[in-house]
Parts: structure tokens; C-alpha cells; sequence
């Protein structure tokens, strides 16, 4: 029995392509603290929007594609080669954000049912263990982004990301869901 079990334990890291140590979690935003997205790279927080080197960086540069209606920075941030059709919405006004929940998927812990075939990626899974998720806060903003202006609130998304060679790609996003809520 103690055999099987160090068998197992022995083998599991093979079972997940990305793991903590290879995927760079983002932190919790400490509570009262944002991160700012605008219609310029420069004022905005994120440094790396269009180059998702960060599983962070896949989910701001699809943020920025949706508040820039900039169809480009879904493709990159999405990590495919045809355009999915889902920055048409934008621009809309600057937005703060912070970061909830970041974690590595296991197979055990998923926070909705895996779905195939999804519009922009027919035949795919949205998620799989070794995939990250990132659980975000996202408040539209009247003006210059602060707390005070900041009055429309998507509420919390999570967004799910897999490593595609050396970049991140965002799979799918949803309203999160976990299995223990049940």
C-alpha cells in the first residue's frame, strides 16, 4: 500500500504540463489596492498587454482587446491565428481591477464542467488539469480611474489559461462556478 502511494506521488507531476513552478500565479491584489486598464499602454498598470509571456498577461491583453474593442489583442491574448470576434464591444471607458483567487487546476478541482468545441476553438477542451485560473473583480469607470469613479461592476470572472509553447493563452472565461458551492 505505502508502495502504491509513493508510486503515485512519484508520477503525479508528470500528470500536469504546467505546474506552480512553471506558471507564474499573480498574487491576490491586497484588499483596497486596484490595477488600472485605459486606452493606453502607458497609463495603464499592466506592462505586458499584446505579448501574454505571463498567464496574467493573456488575461490583460483579452481586458484590453474587450476596453479597446481592439480585435488583435483577442487573437494574442487568446493565442490563435483567426480572429474570434469578441472585441467589437469597445472602447469603453477605463476600468479597474484586481485579482481574487489565482490557482493550478487539478483534475480533481475543476470550477465548471469541461466543454468541448467551444465557437473559437472547435474540437478543444475549455480546461484541463495544469491549466491556471484567474478569478478577477472588473469595475467600469466614469473618468480617470478610481475608487470613486469606478461605479459599474462586472463582478468576479474567472478566467482560465494553458501555456501554449512560451506564451499563455486564455482558453475561456465564465462567471466562476466551484464544485463545493454545491
Amino acid at each position: 500500500m505505502t508502495f502504491r502511494f509513493l508510486l503515485i506521488a512519484a508520477l503525479f507531476p508528470v500528470a500536469l504540463p504546467a505546474l506552480a513552478e512553471d506558471a507564474p500565479l499573480p498574487p491576490v491584489t491586497p484588499g483596497g489596492e486596484y490595477l488600472v486598464l485605459t486606452q493606453d499602454d502607458a497609463t495603464s498598470t499592466s506592462k505586458c498587454i499584446g505579448d501574454p509571456v505571463t498567464p496574467m498577461c493573456a488575461v490583460e491583453t483579452v481586458l484590453a482587446c474587450h476596453a479597446r474593442g481592439d480585435h488583435s489583442l483577442c487573437r494574442t491574448g487568446m493565442g490563435l491565428d483567426h480572429d474570434p470576434g469578441l472585441g467589437g464591444e469597445g472602447p469603453w471607458d477605463n476600468m479597474t481591477y484586481h485579482v481574487t483567487r489565482s490557482e493550478v487546476l487539478t483534475g480533481e478541482h475543476f470550477p465548471w464542467r469541461p466543454a468541448h468545441d467551444m465557437p473559437w476553438r472547435p474540437g478543444q477542451i475549455d480546461m484541463q488539469a495544469g491549466d491556471i485560473r484567474i478569478d478577477i473583480i472588473l469595475n467600469l469607470c466614469d473618468g480617470k480611474p478610481s475608487p470613486d469613479s469606478c461605479g459599474f461592476s462586472f463582478g468576479t470572472l474567472s478566467y482560465i489559461v494553458r501555456k501554449q509553447g512560451n506564451r499563455w493563452a486564455v482558453m475561456i472565461w465564465q462567471p466562476p462556478y466551484d464544485v463545493t458551492d454545491q
